[in-house]
């Protein structure tokens, strides 16, 4: 004769407490009751088990009320059921009956731990929030030490050594590399530290850490050291898939990663290889940051002379720009956009964005933004036939260029001047502007393939013997050749290079900038 029963109360108990592992007898001490006591309410015959008391005992071995909420779910699966109290011809078969409990608790097995992932969800997002709030205080505390002594008073300061302020440094980083890359190195360095003095097991703290090392990949990219960004990059991929066991639920984003290593990728002239990351990125990136990896792709397309392909790059990311609520991006993208219609040709386009461009660049008060948006006006003006207005901006933007000692883009825009001077048969202008650039050759910024194309040039301007269209070459060539130090200058004619003579003094006598007060080398 079969035995009766338990109650599901009571198989719940005999089943977490098996689960676990425990003997009756373990759970009796555990619980301070007398060793019979477990029997009894396991069997539900001479006690009866009161959820309650469940709930007790399952805490006992480690378990929460959830948990004896999911056993009883499961056990309600294996009951073999019963008939309906008031049979009728059309009443179920016991078969059904149990066919219809087995359903009924898989479906609540399935929503039971659905609704549990929503509120663990949920209690991560407010403990992020949380703790990102508080990295937003420090932040703002910190800044207002002087640069030399953050480090040390971070060091000294256990209260900031946590992973929000080092998500925060990472993600300050990357504003302040669209300024100036010392700083962006400065605070990456911030983040890298803090993640290293961060506390939290050692697959966690490895991916912090791996997170930190992209932003100083990042850094070292927007400096021009592709080899070194290189090599941080593998760092810090080495370093996150060693915290792959802390991927779930993790505050830190790995489409950041990717976004940031195309940057550098796309540097290096790996289009491919950019994209395929890019793409990636977009594929688990939340809405909100769809726009910027777009952004990304355009300019990946636009270094790739797709220009077509990265207009419609851009015209995709514009909407999720504009919702995502990050100002920049939102002058970034009409910035490219403007860019690429003057690559195109369309310049009357171009001059229709500029107000809003303007307008974008003073509301964000980033002095090299508005210098930028300026050269563009110039080159706005350049195609559009206005050749003095074009003269007037280009030189104000080479001046400025020139006393924030950034001698890369201090070449760029000479070489627009000199242009618009050739075009006018004014080679005495263009003398002077190769005599303004000397100190161009001592900026370590400017790699070597990149001086001696401007060498060729300087020569050729002293000689007289410049022509627009090798100052045109020159120019593509440079912007192409920006980030990749390996990309030579092939002159169109050999012979002209080799009839130019010897290096003039003034490459040789090169002497640095004057620079204004505050400006940030």
């Amino acid at each position: 004769m079969p035995r009766p029963i338990p109650p599901p109360l009571s198989l719940a108990l005999s089943y977490l407490r098996t689960a676990r592992g425990w003997t009756q007898k373990e759970l009796a001490l555990a619980s301070a009751r007398r060793g019979q006591a477990i029997c009894d309410l396991e069997k539900g015959q001479r006690a009866k088990l009161l959820r309650e008391s469940l709930d007790e005992l399952a805490e006992v071995m480690g378990y929460l009320p959830g948990d004896v909420t999911l056993a009883l779910l499961f056990l309600a699966g294996l009951s073999p059921g019963g008939q309906e109290l008031h049979p009728s011809p059309v009443a179920p078969s016991p078969a059904e009956l149990r066919r219809a409990s087995r359903i009924a608790a898989r479906v609540g097995l399935i929503e039971a731990n659905r609704l549990r992932s929503q509120i663990l969800d949920l209690a991560r997002l407010r403990r992020a929030a949380a703790a990102r709030r508080l990295a937003t205080r420090q932040w703002e505390a910190l800044r207002a030490i002087p640069l030399e002594k953050q480090l040390q008073h971070l060091e000294t300061s256990p209260k900031l050594h946590h992973w929000a302020l080092a998500e925060r440094l990472c993600a300050e980083s990357a504003r302040a590399a669209a300024d100036t890359a010392n700083r962006a190195l400065h605070l990456a360095r911030l983040a890298l530290r803090t993640a290293e003095l961060a506390p939290g097991k050692p697959a966690w703290r490895s991916r912090l850490l791996g997170y930190a090392w992209g932003f100083v990949a990042n850094a070292q990219r927007v400096g021009s050291d592709l080899p070194l960004a290189a090599a941080s990059f593998a760092t810090a991929w080495r370093l996150w898939q060693a915290g792959a066991a802390c991927a779930a639920g993790s505050p830190l984003p790995e489409w950041r990663l990717l976004d940031l290593e195309a940057s550098l990728r796309r540097d290096q002239r790996q289009f491919r290889t950019a994209l395929t990351l890019l793409g990636r990125a977009l594929a688990s990136a939340p809405p909100s940051a769809q726009g910027r990896i777009l952004l990304n792709r355009a300019a990946t397309l636009e270094q790739a002379g797709r220009l077509r392909a990265a207009v419609a790059a851009l015209k995709a990311a514009a909407p999720l720009v504009d919702s995502s609520g990050e100002p920049r991006d939102r002058l970034v993208v009409r910035f490219n956009g403007s860019a690429l219609l003057c690559g195109l040709g369309r310049y009357a386009a171009a001059a229709a964005q500029l107000p809003e461009l303007r307008r974008l660049a003073e509301a964000l008060g980033n002095q090299l933004d508005l210098l930028r948006v300026l050269w563009l006006t110039g080159r706005v003006a350049a195609g559009s036939q206005r050749r003095d207005e074009a003269i007037g901006i280009f030189a104000q933007v080479q001046r400025d260029f020139t006393d924030r000692h950034h001698g890369y883009d201090a070449a760029l825009v000479s070489l627009d001047l000199a242009i618009l001077h050739l075009e006018a048969g004014d080679t005495a202008k263009v003398r002077q502007l190769a005599e303004e650039m000397v100190w161009i050759f001592s900026d370590q910024q400017v790699h070597r393939e990149a001086l001696a194309a401007l060498r060729l040039f300087c020569r050729a301007a002293v000689a007289e013997s410049a022509t627009p269209e090798l100052a045109r070459r020159l120019l593509a060539y440079l912007e192409k050749a920006r980030h990749d130090p390996r990309l030579r200058f092939a002159p169109a004619d050999e012979a002209q290079e080799m009839s130019l003579g010897e290096e003039p003094v003034l490459a040789r006598r090169a002497t640095g900038p004057s620079r204004r007060k505050g400006s940030t080398p």
